[in-house]
């Protein structure tokens, strides 16, 4: 009850009596239909610490992604959020969890979640109906990969489906995580850096935005224009990150920064490269399994001898079919060119861009299982 009492409070100062006379009206809409309705929410006792014993990979969707040689993650256990399905094109391997809780997301990409996500990923986990009295379930359905959660209270919880949201949907993700059994519990891509960017403000909660500009994650179409999203309030965020360490410190879970960069400092930091024992070659095996007509030799040069060695951006190409530039060269060209190329790195501080023309990503069609990382 403080909790809730707590959020009340905020989102009058943040955004005035208007808007909090419509969130309380579909709060108390919410509490109606809880009295009123099945509250079905699939067998998570058949969850419970199922993965006892293993390590997890939680991605959040921060540029830092991009520095990140995610190919390490082939044969891991990973968990991803909301539109993660633009880097499916760029890994080869596909999330074993699949997390969404924003009721804007889910009215803007249930098609796209429907379509491009649902049958790639291993289990999906959505509140069945938000807060805000938006009902994920009514879009998704009944799925056998699929599980609802019970996000009515803005609280930490080890008995799911009772799940808060907290601010960000990676607090819900560790609570599904630290549910499932894992223990050791490492993020990626949660950076935390959000600069202004030109949008159409509803209130000061709900954005719309007006270009596909987007330099606060991973791609730059990630909020393209007219997507519809959150204002991200990173002192709140960080605040229910404080809470959260506490709480899974208390469970015996670990959990750990392993992005780089980024501003969250409230989880003690670890070399994400140091995680893996690897060689080269085995690295240049994850980084490129999956695309279709490559044959994969020692180096990303005997790989493709007829690539274009970028040197500086004056050298690039548009017209060659594979380029192979240093990572500071790659990361700056990601969002210029990600509409006619598909970036893969870093690998050994190298990057290799692919024409759209000749190559169509990795996993279009199949689900990699450990047995096949």
């Amino acid at each position: 009850m403080k909790s809730l009492i707590q959020k009340g409070f905020n989102v009058l100062g943040n955004d005035g009596l208007k808007v909090f006379l419509v969130r309380l009206k579909n709060f108390t809409i919410v509490k109606l239909k809880r009295l009123s309705g099945k509250n079905e929410f699939g067998d998570w006792l058949n969850l419970k610490n199922k993965y006892s014993g293993e390590r997890l990979f939680v991605l959040g969707n921060g540029p830092s992604l991009n520095k990140t040689p995610l190919h390490l993650l082939k044969g891991e256990y990973t968990m991803c959020f909301n539109r993660i399905n633009l880097l499916f094109e760029r890994i080869s391997w596909l999330p074993d969890f699949y997390v969404m809780t924003d009721d804007l997301l889910i009215q803007d990409m249930h098609q796209e979640l429907n379509s491009e996500i649902l049958d790639k990923v291993g289990l999906g986990f959505f509140p069945d109906l938000h807060p805000s009295n938006v009902s994920f379930k009514d879009r998704i359905g009944n799925r056998d990969n699929v599980y609802y959660l019970k996000t009515d209270k803005p609280e930490f919880s080890k008995d799911l489906p009772n799940c808060g949201i907290n601010k960000t949907v990676v607090n819900a993700g560790l609570q599904i995580g630290a549910y499932l059994g894992f223990k050791e519990i490492y993020l990626l891509g949660v950076d935390m850096t959000f600069a202004d960017r030109s949008v159409k403000k509803e209130n000061s909660r709900d954005w719309e935005a007006k270009d596909d500009d987007d330099i606060n994650h991973f791609d730059p179409r990630y909020f393209g224009k007219g997507r519809k999203y959150h204002n991200p309030t990173v002192h709140e965020m960080m605040e229910q990150f404080k809470k959260g360490k506490q709480f899974f410190e208390g469970l015996g879970v670990n959990v750990y920064n392993a992005g780089i960069g980024g501003k969250l400092q409230v989880f003690e930091r670890v070399d994400f490269t140091r995680l893996f024992d690897v060689t080269p070659e085995q690295e240049l095996n994850k980084l490129l399994s999956g695309i279709e007509g490559i044959n994969v030799k020692g180096t990303l040069k005997e790989t493709f001898p007829n690539a274009l060695l970028v040197e500086s951006d004056k050298d690039w190409d548009d017209s060659k079919r594979e380029l192979i530039c240093n990572s500071e060269i790659g990361l700056r060209n990601i969002s210029g060119k990600i509409h006619d190329f598909i970036p893969l790195g870093p690998y050994q501080n190298k990057y290799v861009f692919l024409s759209r023309k000749f190559y169509s990503g990795t996993n279009d069609n199949t689900v990699l299982s450990k047995d096949q990382a």
